[in-house]
């Protein structure tokens, strides 16, 4: 028969491990210096999608959340969805983070300023395509950052807090995984 210390301690140790949830990769906005975590989901690398399409996610996975038809503009998605976002989700997320600084008075006039960035960025725009199609942009004069995916719908937008270096930090990132993926054909690994 178990002793009641030993129930006690079981028990606690259920109690410890229920209260241990994966953190979020994005944090709260609500930061005491007034900064924004927008681009939290965006650093960590990960594929913040379920915040925010992070510029690390690949656009073509199979596990894509599907709520239904896609609102569209112009003849495409509003935005991209994600495995924890449907179009309309992410425009929106993106939106409550990011749409003040682009004086974005709604969600609609949001996403047609992405729209627009993304399909016509204003010259002087450096642009990065991945190897998985996205392309990456960096308005260095008014600190935009986007990404669309391959079919030219947007992931993101917003105005990293890092600047120039944000966008120096997407560039090593791709040539990291540009050399990984050409070591890995070398090697005969990558099919």
């Amino acid at each position: 028969m178990l002793k009641l210390g030993s129930v006690l301690g079981v028990g606690l140790a259920l109690v410890v491990l229920a209260g241990c949830e994966r953190s979020s990769a994005v944090a709260s906005r609500d930061h005491a210096d007034g900064s924004s975590a927008r681009q939290s989901a965006y650093q960590d690398g990960g594929a913040g999608a379920g915040a925010e399409p992070s510029a690390n996610d690949s656009g073509d996975r199979s596990a894509r959340r599907d709520d239904g038809p896609v609102r569209q503009i112009d003849g495409k998605a509003i935005w991209s969805s994600s495995r924890k976002g449907s179009a309309e989700e992410n425009a929106q997320r993106s939106f409550d983070r990011n749409g003040e600084a682009f004086g974005a008075r709604d969600l609609d006039s949001f996403i047609k300023k992405a729209h627009a960035f993304v399909e016509h960025p204003p010259v002087g725009t450096q642009q990065l395509k991945r190897t998985n199609g996205d392309v990456l942009f960096y308005d260095g004069k008014d600190n935009i950052f986007a990404v669309a995916n391959k079919a030219g719908v947007p992931r993101a937008m917003f105005k990293p807090d890092q600047g120039g270096a944000y966008w120096d930090i997407q560039k090593a990132r791709e040539a990291k995984r540009q050399t990984a993926k050409a070591d890995r054909k070398e090697s005969g690994s990558d099919g």
